[in-house]
């Protein structure tokens, strides 16, 4: 938003603040609710947009919940803005108990509940107050939106981000049956009469019976589109579990008292729409059980539940989908075996389908029956490079280091999916979720690999798994990357997940030691600070003559100075998961016109990166190496570097050659898609250049350039590329395979 519509809003805000004092609108007052127990941030966000509202006429309770953060600070920030009375919850804990503290603490006539890892959009008070009194209602609800934003770039992102609940104005359907999944029924973004208040032995699900409560008590129940409430998805439920989620001992229990609790209140026809939501829920939780859960599983839900399912008519049963009526009948049985084999089958025939038309699934199946159960040959290892698409990075370096020290000692497998890439050495080949894929990766003792494993592979107990890792991040990763639909919380979930089987990671600097712990909650001490095997070529005493093949084998005259162009792909702009768009903004055609006497363009786009650039017409200046298997050959050839964001920059940096910065859409790439650990405009090594011409006059005076940064990059080579020697995979090998 601009600094114009900004004073033109505020201007707005007093006319109509004005205009209702004299007219006596909206004497009704509001109390907000916000309980609060982790999330600082998400709190500024949440306290931001309530002092933006379009009225004043409502005070904000905010409940500490157990807070382990100091939050004084934060609260002070808006104080002048809007009343805020903080509380304490010292007594009992969770949201029903934090929410019903803000109740009975509020001075309003009608509470408003809005959790504190959300936000509201500026008229959303006034839209529903407004409504109440327009249709003299008891209770009003809002439209909701689904993001990943945080509460400032939600509102200043054009076409940002995010996915609507629709509403039909039938309130039943509204918030009951379209909410996503049961557990998401929920009381936020209503606005009821203050008086009644929630259930406290119910930590999770308390927002079914008193909803319950608020439409039995209710005549009238109406919808306000314009009343928006932006739910911000976690995507971090390791660290930040949302308030009504968790992977409780009791969730099954606490599902069920709540539900009994909710009969007591509702009309057949509601308690009919809850019934067939239940089933809906459970019959999809039942069939993505884990194997190893559903016996317990199945146990805890009939044990909770059949109390409630008993009630449960046979007129709402014949109403629901097959696999709900036969989980609904075998519920309303008083013996848990019926229960129990009747769950057992839907879950069986949902595997069965699976495995019979998803050929991945087969293959993972078949893993954990058989190969699981053949021995593991301690001798075997398995190497693979970004996804089996190349024979690269610190994979190839410490493999070749392997076979030409410890060659008759170990079997060495690769993960390739091209057959004509060439490797030394002979080594097994084999591409990746091949039959073999699975056989290898199951009975070899190594797996060393630079990307993640794949979600469903379980490690032996006594399988080596070193993760080199691909670059020093400059990027934010994982779980220091904010709210972003990039990382979803099943995103990091997985992540999560994976990086606890990995029993080493390699670090190029003190600097990526320090990040790795905090974007994968990583132990340290499992961390090697080595340096990049792939960096070992950098300090090689054959370089010159190394560069001098690579150049040879693309073309490349001798006389012609290199520079590598080395774009990294945009969250935003994909087609699929990893298969991103690229439009290219260097404009090839004016750089030839200015350096195609002097220079050639390699051009290096990112592996996830599925645009092919045509270069048709250019090739006596421009060479598509995007394809080409090792990056650190094209390193050794070039004079100058031209990145954005990429972390090829920290490894060019062992050569001490000029790096210029290509930074066409740095804010946008900064502020909104991802954030940086470092300050890419005081930290790297080189200037930061936002047009052709710009880059054009950068190479044109690169001398001056050098001289100019020369401090700087003394200072970056020492900060990031401290540890890299040339020795880097020898000091792996014998840590891991021969210590």
């Amino acid at each position: 938003m601009s600094t114009i519509q900004k004073y033109f809003k505020s201007l707005k805000r007093l006319f109509w603040d004005k205009r209702r004092k004299e007219q006596g609108e909206y004497t009704m007052r509001v109390s907000v609710v916000v309980p609060f127990h982790k999330g600082i941030h998400y709190l500024e966000d949440c306290l931001e947009s309530l002092s933006k509202q379009t009225i004043r006429e409502f005070e904000v309770i905010l409940v500490k919940d157990r807070v382990e953060e100091e939050i004084d600070q934060t609260v002070a920030k808006f104080r002048d803005k809007m009343e805020i009375k903080v509380v304490s919850n010292e007594k009992k804990s969770g949201a029903a108990a934090a929410r019903n503290l803000g109740i009975q603490n509020s001075k309003g006539d009608y509470i408003y509940f809005l959790d504190s890892d959300d936000y509201i959009q500026d008229d959303t008070l006034e839209s529903l107050m407004k409504k109440m009194c327009d249709e003299k209602a008891d209770a009003v609800y809002g439209k909701t939106k689904y993001t990943w934003l945080n509460y400032h770039n939600f509102f200043i992102t054009e076409e940002a981000e995010y996915e609507v609940q629709e509403y039909t104005g039938d309130w039943k359907k509204d918030l009951i049956l379209q909410r996503p999944e049961f557990p998401l029924i929920t009381v936020c973004n209503m606005l009821v009469k203050k008086g009644i208040l929630f259930d406290e032995n119910l930590q999770i699900f308390s927002d079914v019976p008193y909803l319950s409560r608020i439409v039995n008590s209710s005549q009238n129940i109406v919808y306000c589109e314009d009343a928006v409430y932006i739910k911000r998805r976690h995507n971090d439920e390791i660290q930040f579990p949302s308030l009504s989620y968790g992977d409780r001992k009791d969730y099954w229990e606490q599902l069920g008292q709540s539900l009994l609790k909710m009969q007591e209140d509702v009309s057949a026809d509601v308690k009919d729409s809850v019934d067939k939501k239940l089933f809906e829920y459970l019959s999809e939780k039942i069939q993505n059980i884990r194997q190893d859960r559903a016996e317990t599983w199945q146990k805890s839900i009939f044990l909770n539940l059949h109390l409630y399912i008993k009630t449960i008519s046979e007129e709402t049963i014949n109403g629901m989908s097959k696999s709900g009526r036969l989980l609904a009948r075998a519920g309303k049985a008083d013996e848990i075996s019926k229960w129990k084999r009747k769950a057992h089958s839907i879950w069986k025939k949902r595997k069965l389908i699976r495995v019979l038309q998803d050929r991945s699934y087969r293959m993972q199946t078949i893993t954990h029956m058989f190969f699981q159960k053949f021995s593991q040959k301690d001798n075997w290892i398995v190497f693979e490079s970004f996804l089996g698409k190349n024979y690269s990075d610190s994979c190839k370096y410490i493999y070749e280091y392997l076979l030409k020290h410890y060659g008759d000692q170990y079997k060495f497998i690769w993960i390739v999916n091209d057959n004509s890439i060439e490797i030394p050495g002979n080594p097994v080949r084999i591409k990746r979720f091949s039959f073999r894929y699975y056989y290898y990766i199951t009975r070899s003792k190594y797996w060393v690999n630079n990307m993640r494993q794949p979600k469903w592979f379980d490690k032996r107990k006594e399988q080596v798994f070193l993760e080199t890792w691909h670059g020093t991040p400059l990027k934010k990763l994982v779980f220091d990357m904010d709210d972003v639909f990039s990382a979803t919380p099943k995103y990091k979930m997985i992540v999560y997940s994976q990086s606890r089987n990995w029993d080493y990671l390699i670090s190029d600097n003190p600097f990526s030691t320090e990040v790795f712990q905090s974007c994968f909650l990583y132990d340290k001490d499992k961390i090697l600070e080595t340096g990049y095997p792939r960096n070992d070529i950098l300090y090689a005493p054959n370089r010159d003559e190394l560069a001098a093949s690579v150049k040879a084998k693309l073309g490349i005259p001798k006389e012609k100075k290199v520079i590598l162009y080395a774009p990294t792909w945009r969250d935003d702009e994909f087609y699929d998961q990893g298969e991103y768009k690229f439009q290219l903004k260097l404009d090839l055609k004016y750089l030839r016109e200015e350096l195609g006497q002097e220079y050639m363009v390699l051009l290096r786009t990112h592996y996830f990166i599925a645009d092919s650039i045509d270069v048709t017409g250019m090739e006596d200046f421009v060479v598509n190496v995007s394809k080409y298997s090792d990056i650190a050959d094209l390193y050794l050839i070039s004079d100058i570097c031209i990145t954005d964001y990429s972390s090829v920059f920290f490894d060019y940096a062992n050569l001490r050659r000029p790096i210029l910065f290509f930074t066409y859409d740095l804010e946008k790439y900064r502020d909104v898609l991802r954030g940086f650990y470092i300050s890419i405009e005081d930290d790297v090594p080189g200037p930061l250049l936002f047009t052709n011409e710009e880059i054009v006059d950068a190479v044109k005076n690169i001398d001056k350039i050098e001289e100019q940064y020369r401090d700087k990059y003394d200072q970056f080579y020492e900060r990031f590329c401290s540890f890299d020697d040339g020795h880097a995979a020898e000091r792996i090998v014998e840590r891991v395979f021969k210590n």
